[in-house]
């Protein structure tokens, strides 16, 4: 497997003007014109969605402006897990790499060189799990000096990552016994945001289908990191209300977009304790607000 700039793959659903944003903001980007796009439509789980996929549909097959355009049409209405897992397995087996956008997720221009840059300086670093061009709005401390950082949890508002760490997931979880009430276990998951413990039990118990809390749980028992940029150059328009895990409007995790941010890669990164902590300060003051509204739409 080769490639000289990873292919995107998009996830949409029933959202045609979220979905047209994301699309015009990746055409600025300055690899848009070398870049392959893959889309994965969902169909609809109920009758009185049909329209909105019927209009994303007709939308998607006017796009342009990338190397490439393949589109996937379910028949049948997958979820976004079960969507999320088969696309991505389906490309990372052809290409190797991927980059990952839901039909929420806007990007500032040099986004795609950002993340094509990461994924090719980390390769070989495995402790790199993977790599977001998100970043939550918290102010980064002066005394730090990188232009990206650590941390222990993964990001599903725009990421990227390597075949032979998404070959590696169990996404059963077939050890979660082991887990359920072993505080050690359930102290080092929770050095994403105590949030991510709440997540994982309301997935084991069937009450949400989420592939991300999978995916994040992986990382941390694997003690892996993954890479954010100090500014975001990639923020999530989604949450005004119209997505299934954001049902009221909340703006809370609204990033802006640093259109100028200038980045420097290095190895041997490590955890600064204070961004970590500002960091989860904004995931675990909503842990009670999510589960609640998951377990509503649910």
């Amino acid at each position: 497997m080769s490639y000289k700039y990873a292919p995107v793959v998009l996830f949409v659903y029933n959202r045609p003007n979220h979905t047209a944003k994301t699309i015009e903001h990746l055409k600025n980007n300055n690899l848009a014109d070398k870049t392959d796009l893959f889309i994965f439509s969902d169909a609809a789980k109920s009758d009185k969605q049909t329209d909105k996929v019927k209009l994303v549909r007709e939308y998607i097959g006017t796009i342009s402006g990338f190397k490439s355009v393949t589109i996937c049409e379910a028949e049948k209405n997958r979820g976004l897990a079960k969507s999320i897992i088969s696309g991505v397995s389906d490309v990372l087996n052809k290409y190797g790499v991927v980059i990952v956008l839901e039909d929420d997720i806007i990007t500032a221009p040099c986004f795609l060189e950002y993340m094509n840059s990461a994924l090719t300086f980390y390769k070989d670093d495995k402790e790199i799990w993977s790599i977001t061009g998100y970043n939550y709005p918290f102010e980064i401390p002066n005394s730090y000096k990188e232009t990206v950082y650590l941390s222990y949890r993964a990001s599903s508002w725009s990421w990227a990552t390597w075949k032979d760490r998404w070959d590696t997931v169990d996404w059963d979880i077939k050890d979660y016994a082991a887990y359920r009430w072993n505080p050690i276990k359930i102290a080092q998951f929770c050095k994403g945001g105590t949030d991510l413990d709440k997540m994982l039990r309301n997935q084991m118990k069937g009450l949400i289908d989420s592939w991300a809390i999978r995916w994040c749980y992986n990382q941390s028992f694997q003690k892996k990191y993954t890479i954010y940029p100090c500014s975001a150059i990639a923020t999530n328009i989604g949450t005004d209300g119209t997505g299934t895990h954001f049902s009221e409007n909340s703006s809370r995790y609204n990033s802006r977009l640093d259109e100028n941010y200038k980045y420097e890669f290095k190895h041997h990164l490590q955890i600064d304790p204070e961004i970590m902590r500002r960091y989860r300060k904004i995931v675990n003051r909503s842990i009670i607000r999510r589960i609640k509204r998951i377990l509503r739409v649910k």
